[in-house]
């Protein structure tokens, strides 16, 4: 209490009421202090530099999810899907019947035929019908014509030296039961087609035909892209871009299975597009 004319005199129970707001006050100011200057805690997030990639949050703050890349896989298959022209390129095209040119009106105007007379290198090609990469062609797999065989009786002849193969085929692998056997057949020609002529580049045609025929080739088409992918080769895949479609197929028909002289146009039209991809 105030005496009248005197200095204010504080009583106990002043002096009580003064020191806890003291503490509470210090105590505030030491708890402010420490959020301004302490350490975060461990459940903080840090901030990250804009060039870093943050890995997957655990806790219950989600932090921005970086841009995604490529994985591996996908990498090693945007590598593998181009070639390098060689200086003097010389061209070497093995497959089946669609390489023979059956089911146009002359050979020559056949698919391979016509890409070759396009590129204008230096070509040989060798279509034996029947034949595929583990199908070596004949009612029972009898006659010894796959891919392999020739490519090792080709590079017996020291005279013809290809520093560029394409691998057509897959639509007479469609009769082997076990695709693995296809796949590792595929894998295993274009290792010996490197060993035959080393620094060889190869490419792998997979399988078409006009529809409903394609249909029945999917199983074959997985097993050579399979193959080819574990090789490192570039596959171009007629089948799944949709070459032959219902609405083309009757124009470009010759017997159900081979395409007609159109047909073997338009394969050689599109198989072009591919290479220009391949090779820019």
């Amino acid at each position: 209490m105030i005496r009248s004319g005197g200095r204010p005199r504080i009583t106990k129970q002043e002096w009580v009421k003064y020191a806890a707001l003291f503490v509470l006050a210090v105590a505030a100011f030491g708890v402010a202090a420490i959020a301004l200057m302490g350490p975060r805690g461990a459940g903080e997030a840090l901030p990250v530099p804009a060039t870093t990639l943050a890995a997957t949050p655990t806790g219950a703050t989600a932090s921005p999810t970086p841009t995604p890349t490529p994985t591996a896989t996908a990498a090693a298959t945007v590598r593998q899907l181009s070639i390098e022209l060689p200086a003097e390129p010389v061209l070497l095209i093995v497959g089946d019947s669609y390489t023979a040119g059956v089911g146009a009106d002359q050979p020559d105007q056949g698919w391979a035929n016509l890409v070759a007379g396009q590129l204008g290198y230096p070509t040989n090609i060798d279509g034996v019908p029947g034949t595929g990469f583990a199908w070596g062609g004949g009612e029972q797999d009898e006659q010894g014509g796959e891919y392999e065989v020739r490519l090792r009786e080709i590079a017996a002849n020291p005279a013809f030296v290809p520093n560029l193969l394409i691998l057509q085929g897959g639509q007479n692998d469609s009769l082997v039961p076990d695709p693995a056997e296809v796949e590792a057949a595929t894998a295993q020609t274009i290792e010996a087609a490197r060993r035959f002529w080393p620094g060889v580049q190869v490419v792998v045609l997979g399988p078409s035909a006009p529809q409903p025929a394609a249909e029945e080739l999917r199983g074959a088409n997985s097993a050579i892209r399979a193959g080819a992918a574990a090789a490192g080769a570039p596959f171009v895949n007629a089948l799944e871009a949709g070459w032959f479609t219902s609405a083309n197929s009757p124009d470009l028909n010759f017997d159900g299975i081979h395409p007609n002289t159109a047909g073997h146009a338009y394969i050689a039209e599109k198989f072009l597009e591919s290479w220009a991809r391949l090779t820019q």
